[in-house]
């Protein structure tokens, strides 16, 4: 018999999200089956033998549906532990940059700024552009000719 394929990674498990969905829709499709069922027609628990196929595939999609969810809980958890590892990484990366500058004596390069133009300062830089483009485009045209 061939193997199980493991689709689990350490402490994450994948498509866990789509699992439960599937489960999910399973368990309302089982419901729709037993509620179209004899036992919801007859208000009765004597005709669960006719009802039981949906009965089945509601308890095997409910099991399946709980069992997902752990799987999504448990990921969501260890999201959350390798979040706070990372961030604490981060910030400890920091410390140690601030620190070795501060030994070091040198300044951390800092951004600059962007330059705020005015609309004149603008067309006036546009215009200028323009002129000697037809000053080029002239020059060229005459050696050209």
């Amino acid at each position: 018999m061939a193997k199980k394929q493991n689709n689990t990674q350490e402490g994450y498990s994948e498509g866990a999200e789509f699992r439960f969905l599937g489960n999910l829709f399973g368990a309302l499709m089982a419901s729709a089956g037993l509620l179209a069922g004899t036992m919801m027609c007859e208000r009765d628990f004597d005709y669960w033998p006719e009802d039981i196929v949906p009965l089945l595939l509601l308890l095997f999609t409910l099991r399946g549906l709980i069992k997902s969810s752990m799987e999504l809980a448990k990921d969501s958890i260890y999201y959350e532990e390798q979040k706070k590892h990372v961030i604490e990484a981060l910030a400890k990366q920091e410390q140690m940059a601030a620190a070795a500058a501060e030994n070091a004596g040198i300044d951390m390069p800092k951004i600059t700024s962007k330059p705020h133009f005015s609309e004149e300062q603008v067309i006036d830089a546009v215009s200028k552009r323009i002129e000697q483009q037809r000053e080029e485009a002239v020059k060229k045209n005459k050696l050209v000719n």
